[in-house]
């Protein structure tokens, strides 16, 4: 029973990203969603980019923002940003993806906390930080 609430969970999610405008125009792809972990990937494409042809960093933290944001609500309930911090290392460019990984250090009563990654194709890290979430009443319809 808990691995297919955890599976319609992740369809939610999908589902909720693939509707979302802003999301959809991002073009984040979910490659794994489980219960505080979520790993997606983004494009490199010329509506991403800034002036100096790499991805634009509001991007890069939108993404990051999303991904790890979904893995909270891997939890049974939807999750609002309280905080994020996203140090931006090397740039993103002369690819053709970015990958985000999101990792739950704190799951509180209230608030849970995550680490986020994003790599390039060849596994580089260009982005390090952390996201907390505001837990809401509102279940994630399973």
């Amino acid at each position: 029973m808990e691995n297919q609430t955890l599976l319609l969970r992740e369809q939610a999610m999908r589902d909720v990203i693939e509707s979302n405008p802003y999301m959809k125009f991002l073009g984040i792809e979910i490659l794994e969603l489980k219960e505080g972990y979520g790993l997606a990937r983004m494009k490199y494409k010329e509506e991403l980019l800034n002036p100096y042809k790499t991805l634009h960093g509001g991007s890069l933290y939108s993404m990051a923002d999303i991904v790890a944001g979904s893995a909270a609500c891997m939890g049974g309930h939807f999750v609002t940003t309280v905080s994020g911090n996203l140090n931006f290392l090397l740039p993103a460019a002369n690819i053709d993806y970015v990958y985000c990984e999101a990792v739950q250090l704190r799951q509180g009563r209230h608030l849970t906390v995550f680490e986020v990654k994003i790599r390039d194709d060849g596994s580089r890290i260009l982005d390090s930080g952390e996201f907390t979430f505001f837990v809401t009443e509102k279940e994630v319809q399973a």
